[in-house]
């Protein structure tokens, strides 16, 4: 099985995945791949990069309502501040 760095487009050029990562950064939460398929131009490619980017778990897939209905958003999860979870533990009273 191949791994993610081992996968090529088919222009040669593995910094598309960089562009659709840059694209989906700037409009966090309200690009589709519709609009990135305007924006780039190559269908098959801006799906490849989706799909990376997803396994890679860079961007997230959101459903939401958009002009035409229900519609699915891509929202940059990788560049977001990582939340820890602290567990608070009450302080120990002595009687």
């Amino acid at each position: 099985m191949a791994t993610i760095q081992q996968f090529k487009f088919k222009n040669g050029s593995a910094g598309l995945i960089e562009t659709v990562y840059a694209a989906i950064r700037s409009k966090s939460g309200k690009v589709t791949s519709k609009d990135l398929d305007h924006l780039i131009g190559n269908k098959q490619d801006v799906r490849f990069a989706i799909t990376r980017l997803t396994v890679q778990g860079r961007i997230k897939r959101i459903r939401g309502f958009g002009k035409v209905g229900i519609e699915y958003f891509y929202k940059d999860i990788a560049s977001e501040p990582s939340r820890s979870k602290t567990v608070v533990e009450p302080e120990a009273t002595w009687y």
